[in-house]
């Protein structure tokens, strides 16, 4: 909300936009307030991935000072299909900056969510619309049951009585509903403006039921209570009295709905991926005329205007197995008559379309004028209704960076075979229909299957009793049918029992990735060293799998995931055991604990306290940025090269202070500690001073991370810090001989510690070194390297660093594998990344270091994911099965959005897992269905896409593709890196992709857009989107591939035609391949916004 009396400036929210995106604003504004013709509703269908959400945010911003002294308050609401999307941003679109941009699950929750809505001048407004028009019938949520009783308490005269709260009750609990009410109101408030509306409205409808002869909704409560407030047990009302309290709860939420939509007064409402909720565009009917309401608001001044975002806003091809429900042919023309509001428009269009079809049925018998001709009017037409932007026009050969690779390593072996044979049997016994596809998509199905009809059968079947003994008869045959959990308990390598699967193993924990925490840098600034030099990592990028089915998302996060942590601990443990009491003895190493000697007592953590500590000195000493530089190489420098400068310029900086350094005696390992302290309070000594006096600085340290394996030793945390202040304070040190490699250890920490690494990142993007000594930056700097010691003090990284660096201090190994992970390069591109994606480039310079280090945290401390397994033992001797139940783990891969919940606490879980994977840490795969598909962004680390199971259109696979191929991608950034390496780094006080960006901006064809770098930047033997099918040879996947790939060739040229898949055979039977090739480019509809 915003209370501001100044209109915000629209230039600075146009001035961020690329060049096409403000082309379309500015042409979607004119349509919408200025043209003659102006039109009240529009469509903007660009490209997926070419960010409709920014062109809303732009749009928002003009509307806004358009309306400004036209309108006393100006409401914007924003429709997306879910949660995750709104999420993700409602950000984006807040040009205010205000903190309470108002979202809520439910229309009819927005008077908790709403504050001072008439006084705010301007409102912005987010719902999602799943639960919030189909009303009617419906009890709601318990919350919104809640707000209901409040609502009516005073104006019904509950007082206290209990039929009320019996009614409102629902299904849920008596005593847990009661408090919950009480609850409700001590800590909830309710909007007053919206409170008052819904009064108005409940008066008006009884007043109007009262005179049509029907009941109203008071007499009809006043019945309901007599019926619920005789009985104790409300398990015991009549069925007809439960239907009619729904009935009435459904009325009343319909009601407050319409209230809500009243006193809103929008006057823009965007929706957002719309095709996900396009019934609510048919003409209004029983369950969308809460939509209608919306999407016709108008007052004394102005329509409400409404704007559709969508790629796919229409099915642009349609296959002739789909249902007659997915016509697309129809669904295109109701999505063109509610952008005209005119069905004699509508009908004229339908006409032109027509002809339009004829003539393209005539291709190959002449010339082809009259179809331009046509195809001119079209677009003439469809622009005054909505514009599209593409991708592939900016490409050179068309191919927009994709290209597809081979699956060599999905390989179909016997026990497969075997597998299957046993399933079959399975199925039979059960009654169950062939289970060819499950078992192409996922192995050890009995073990992974939820609610599935097979699984249920299954279990019914060895619960009776009947047909047991034969369904072991089934089992024993196969070795990969089912799970052996005695193998998992001791880590033994399992067959991936299934040829995708297989080949998805060896593309990722089998090329080595399993020995990475993080994906290597794009731009590293020296050779990469150790794990991640490994050729076979160097490019490597993150991997998205779409299923149709939902056991394969389980299946892949568990068993992917348990073969890199096998790999991982046996790295290591040469017999370890994978049960939860083996796993609670692998105790974290980078503690804070004391040890007892003859000497006393000793704080044995200091050491992690030094790689945790953000040092200013080290920060500038030992850059690596710096370096490659000033080295003017393409090529990075090897670190053998680079440690020994930064040594000597450490051992300069020692020789500075006035401390006194014995040449005899035993070697003082407090040195690797205490010197970053000391150089830090000699070269700055006041910002020094106040960083370690700063109030609660070891529960500030902390931050909000959430530990993992965490024991009582570390409550030791605070000893530690205070030994710190001490050396920082006191006027006299006390040291033993300095350690032979102290110089390399504090080089390795000046370029690699995590405090100094994330110190140098965020400073880097706020203004440079002179932001060093500030206390907020450095104190969000320490967070985040603390949240590097959960990622660090993890089993799985325990054992992996262990393995590599089995021979030396835990401490020191981390900090050779951040070392040899360049980890300095990778936060730098990754907070570049965060600072657009989060909406900070403009913002102050403490708001960006703590959004930043929040977003940073959270990825590192994401939790290890627990999922359930079914475990399944066939006792062929006495011809019993036996079901239980037991946990695997999920990290280096995990499913996404199988949880169907709009629970606080599982929607944050969801956000969490997409936000590592957009992150350079783990997951490294992603497996989902549908659920992640449009809207949501999964490109910045990973531009490789895995179509487990092919969907039935190209809309859907190009959906799905969009997904990665998005602003400012993997891809695109590797090329960027490998172009111009860092010779174009002006600065290293500044963000360095920033540079390289602008390099690729000034190096771009004559006449780009600015597609060309942000989106698209090819290189021969570059990155490219890489899709990858891995359908077994032979099968009819391969032709379903094929006939995809034809009709992706021409799809564009003929959308809007009914019955695509006969025009688009024709077409390709007709044409030769030049004539195809001509004809492709001359007739595919271009909708891109034009000058006036």
């Amino acid at each position: 909300m915003s209370h501001q009396a100044i209109c915000p400036d629209p230039a600075p929210i146009l001035a961020g936009l690329k060049d096409f995106q403000r082309h379309t604003v500015e042409y979607v504004f004119r349509r919408l307030y200025l043209d003659a013709d102006a039109s009240n509703r529009f469509l903007v269908a660009d490209e997926v991935g070419l960010g409709k959400t920014l062109i809303a945010r732009g749009l928002i911003a003009k509307a806004i000072a358009h309306l400004w002294n036209q309108v006393q308050r100006i409401d914007i609401v924003y429709i997306c299909s879910n949660a995750e999307i709104a999420r993700q941003n409602i950000q984006r679109l807040n040009i205010t900056g205000a903190e309470d941009f108002s979202l809520a699950s439910r229309i009819t929750l927005l008077p908790l969510q709403l504050h001072n809505l008439q006084q705010n001048r301007i409102n912005f407004v987010s719902f999602t619309p799943g639960t919030s028009f189909d009303l009617k019938s419906s009890l709601g949520t318990m919350e919104e049951r809640a707000m209901l009783y409040w609502l009516l308490h005073s104006v019904w005269d509950f007082q206290d009585k209990a039929a009320p709260k019996n009614i409102f009750q629902g299904g849920a609990g008596k005593e847990r509903f009661r408090e919950y009410l009480q609850g409700f109101r001590r800590s909830r408030q309710i909007d007053p403006t919206l409170a008052e509306r819904f009064r108005q409205r409940l008066q008006q409808q009884m007043v109007a039921e009262h005179q049509a002869g029907k009941l109203d909704l008071y007499q009809r409560f006043i019945t309901l209570c007599d019926a619920f407030g005789r009985v104790r047990d409300l398990s015991r009302i009549p069925t007809a009295e439960k239907s009619e309290r729904n009935h009435l709860i459904g009325d009343l939420r319909l009601l407050l709905a319409k209230a809500c939509i009243s006193a809103l007064e929008p006057d823009l409402i965007i929706l957002d991926e719309f095709q996900r909720f396009k019934h609510l565009l048919e003409p209004a009917n029983d369950f969308n005329e809460i939509a209608h309401e919306l999407f016709n608001f108008s007052d004394t001044q102005s329509p409400a205007k409404v704007v559709l975002l969508s790629a796919t806003p229409y099915k642009m091809y349609t296959l002739a197995q789909e249902s007659a429900a997915e016509n697309h042919y129809e669904d295109f023309l109701r999505t063109i008559q509610f952008l005209q509001l005119n069905s004699g428009q509508t009908a004229a269009f339908e006409t032109l379309l027509g002809q339009y079809r004829q003539e393209l049925l005539r291709l190959g018998q002449g010339n082809y004028d009259r179809l331009l001709e046509l195809k001119s009017k079209l677009e003439y037409q469809l622009r005054c209704l909505m514009v599209r932007t593409e991708r592939l026009a900016a490409s050179a050969d068309r191919d927009g960076m994709l290209t597809e690779r081979p699956c060599p390593n999905t390989k179909l072996e016997p026990q497969d075979l075997e597998a299957y044979l046993s399933l079959q049997k399975i199925a039979r016994i059960v009654g169950h229909h062939d289970t060819l596809e499950y078992w192409k998509s996922a192995p050890y199905l009995l073990n992974f299957m939820d609610h599935y009809e097979l699984k249920r059968s299954f279990i019914q079947a060895i619960n009776g009793g009947r047909d047991e003994a034969a369904l072991v008869q089934a089992i024993a045959p196969s070795s990969s049918l089912l799970l052996s959990r005695q193998e998992i308990e001791t880590y033994t390598k399992l067959d991936p029992g299934n040829a995708r699967l297989r080949g998805l193993l060896a593309d990722t924990v089998g090329v080595g990735a399993w020995q990475l925490l993080w994906i290597p840098p794009s731009l590293p600034y020296y050779q990469l060293g150790g794990v991640f030099a490994n050729p076979a990592l160097t490019q490597f990028t993150k991997r998205l799998v779409f299923s149709a089915w939902r056991m394969v998302p389980k299946a892949i996060a568990t068993l992917v995931s348990y073969e890199a942590e096998r790999q991982m601990i046996t790295s290591f443990e040469a017999a370890p055991e994978n049960t939860i009491e083996a796993r609670k003895r692998r105790r974290p190493l980078l503690r804070f604990a004391r040890t007892t000697d003859g000497k006393g007592n000793k704080l044995t953590g200091m050491p992690v306290l030094g790689l945790l500590y953000p040092s200013m000195v080290l920060a500038q000493a030992g850059d690596p940025l710096a370096f490659a530089v000033h080295a003017h190489r393409h090529e990075p420098l090897p670190l053998s090269a680079l440690l020994p400068q930064i040594q000597q310029k450490i051992d300069m900086l020692l020789q500075a202070l006035p401390v006194e350094v014995p040449e005899s005696g035993s070697e003082d390992e407090s040195w690797y500690w205490v010197a970053p302290l000391l150089l830090d309070r000699h070269f700055h000594p006041e910002a020094t001073q106040r960083w370690w006096a700063t109030p609660n600085l070891a529960t500030l340290w902390v931050g909000e991370a959430p530990e993992q394996g965490e024991t009582t030793e570390d409550s030791l945390w605070a000893e530690h810090l205070k030994m710190a202040q001490g050396v920082v304070t006191a006027p006299f040190l006390k040291l033993g001989k300095p350690p032979r490699d102290l110089t390399l250890v504090l080089a390795q920490l000046a370029i690699a510690g995590p405090g100094t690494v994330v110190l140098r990142a965020l400073t880097r993007i706020l203004g440079g070194s002179t932001e060093l000594p500030n206390i907020d930056v450095r104190v969000r700097a320490a967070q985040t390297a603390w949240s590097f010691r959960t990622l660090f003090n993890s089993p799985e990284a325990t054992a992996l660093i262990r393995g590599i660096s089995a021979h030396e201090p835990y401490w020191r190994g981390v900090l050779e594998y951040c070392l040899e992970g360049c980890l300095q390069s990778v936060l730098d591109e990754y907070v570049h990344i965060l600072r657009e994606s989060l909406g900070l480039v403009n913002e102050p310079p403490n708001k960006v270091a703590r959004e930043i280090s929040q977003a940073i945290s959270k990825v590192l401390t994401l939790r290890t994911s627990v999922m359930g397994v079914d475990e399944i033992l066939a006792d062929t001797q006495r011809g019993e099965i036996t079901l239980g139940d037991y946990r695997m783990r999920g990290h280096f891969a995990l499913r996404f959005g199988e949880d169907q919940a709009d629970d606080e606490k599982t929607l944050n879980r969801t956000e969490q897992v997409r936000e590592a994977f957009n992150s350079p840490f783990r997951p490294f795969v992603l497996a989902t269905t549908s659920v992640g598909q449009e809207g949501l962004d999964f490109h910045p680390y990973c531009h490789a896409i895995v179509h487990w199971n092919l969907p039935s259109n190209p809309v859907d696979l190009e959906q799905r593709e969009g997904r990665i191929h998005r602003y400012k991608g993997h891809a695109v950034r590797k090329n960027l890196a490998l172009q111009y390496g860092a010779g174009e780094i002006a600065s290293v006080d500044q963000d360095p992709w920033d540079s390289l960006f602008a390099a690729g901006k000034r190096d771009r064809p004559p006449g780009a857009s600015d597609l060309i770098p942000f989106w698209i930047y090819p290189l021969e033997n570059g990155a490219k989107i890489e899709r990858y099918v891995p359908n077994l040879p032979l099968s009819r996947d391969c032709e379903r591939l094929e006939a995809l790939r034809r009709s992706l060739a021409v799809y564009r040229m003929v959308f809007g035609q009914t019955r695509q898949e006969d025009l688009l055979a024709y077409l390709l039977t007709r044409l030769s391949p030049s004539e195809a090739a001509q004809v492709i480019h001359q007739l595919q509809i271009n909708l891109e916004p034009i000058e006036p």
